[in-house]
């Protein structure tokens, strides 16, 4: 009778544990629901396309912690990716980060932007109007494009390896690439070219005394020579691996851009390597990345937040200071580490900045032209075989 009796109320206190849980999961189903599912409440996004290791994880919390707007972001190593997903399609980004010269040109030719409200980006007023003035050769209005991160284009070296063969009129010169007696001096240890044509062709302009804003095919033809002349002492072309190639001293000369150079510098201190970064003395061009917002971005109010965020000054030194990329916003410099706004390359004096120009972009049918020519040269020098 007893062990009728416990059967009984272990059931009955079974029954009551399986009513128990059904009430609790009932519970927290209403509950997940009222979350997803109240009127009003969704989740908010912007989706970004930026440069690799260009905006550090802490910017992006920061974002998301001020608005509750959650960002997608996604990465390129190069401007031709950006712009073949751009061109092909609805693409889905809200805000993109291309370089300006010749590429927003010609994404402009393409109608790829929308036109900016300025009243939804208060902190504009924050960039630098040297910029303003020389984004006008890429964007005439200034209604599409706001430039936000620039650098040069120089020469980095290893200064053990190199300094000890030049005199310094050489080393400031990219004639120490360019320059068929020097470069040969060093190719054995390593020396290397970017891998875009818009990043080299300038620079080859600037050495041989030729206005690289001039067009012309008299000019590509002497840059073609100069480029197939030196070829067999060049060892690669490369953009993403010319630091680490430096670093494990594959190379050790190399054409590089500011933000990159100031970081192998940094990390060749502590392996015990000396790299120095030159601007050349017969001049270089400037480049600029911008913040641009496609046509048709699915989240176009968060877009114009994520934009003005980025352009505060508070903001911009952090970018500064974990990537050491420059950015157009110079009240950031309040808050940037003074040893890097020592470094003259990154931020140079009234002089430097004076001899600085962006390229202007080839634009038009002929513009075409000379860029499908510029294209083709290009494409031989760097497969040329000896």
């Amino acid at each position: 009778m007893l062990q009728i009796r416990l059967c009984i109320l272990f059931y009955m206190a079974g029954t009551m544990v399986n009513s128990m849980k059904k009430i609790i999961a009932c519970f927290f189903v209403v509950s997940i629901a009222g979350v997803f599912f109240a009127p009003g409440r969704r989740t908010e996004y912007v989706n970004v396309y930026n440069w690799y290791r260009m905006l550090p994880r802490p910017i992006i919390d920061q974002f998301e912690k001020e608005t509750g707007i959650n960002v997608r972001y996604d990465v390129f190593d190069n401007n031709e990716v950006l712009e073949a997903k751009l061109l092909a399609t609805n693409s889905g980004y809200d805000v993109v980060f291309p370089s300006a010269s010749p590429y927003v040109a010609h994404q402009l030719e393409a109608g790829i932007y929308t036109p900016l409200n300025k009243d939804m980006i208060p902190n504009i007023k924050y960039v630098d109007p040297f910029f303003l003035e020389q984004m006008k050769k890429v964007d005439p209005s200034l209604q599409y494009a706001i430039p936000y991160v620039w650098g040069t284009t120089g020469l980095l070296y290893d200064e053990d390896a190199v300094a000890h063969l030049f005199n310094k009129d050489v080393l400031n010169s990219s004639g120490l690439i360019f320059d068929l007696e020097n470069v040969s001096k060093v190719s054995h240890l390593g020396v290397a070219l970017l891998e875009e044509s818009v990043d080299v062709f300038p620079m080859v302009m600037w050495f041989l005394g030729l206005d690289p804003s001039c067009k012309s095919s008299d000019g590509l033809n002497k840059a073609r020579a100069l480029l197939l002349q030196i070829r067999p002492h060049i060892k690669r072309f490369s953009g993403d691996r010319m630091s680490s190639d430096l670093l494990s001293g594959d190379l050790v000369l190399a054409q590089f851009w500011s933000g990159d150079a100031y970081g192998t510098i940094l990390a060749g201190k502590k392996m015990g390597k000396n790299f120095r970064y030159t601007i050349p003395k017969e001049g270089t061009t400037l480049w600029i990345d911008v913040m641009a917002i496609p046509v048709g971005a699915p989240n176009m109010k968060n877009a114009y937040k994520f934009v003005n965020f980025m352009l505060r000054p508070d903001i911009a030194a952090q970018l500064s200071n974990a990537t050491y990329a420059t950015t157009t916003v110079t009240e950031s410099r309040s808050h940037i580490n003074k040893e890097l706004l020592q470094v003259k390359f990154l931020y140079p004096d009234a002089n430097v900045m004076s001899s600085l120009q962006l390229d202007t972009p080839s634009l038009g049918e002929s513009g075409r032209e000379y860029d499908k020519e510029r294209l083709r040269i290009w494409a031989k020098v760097k497969q040329a075989r000896f």
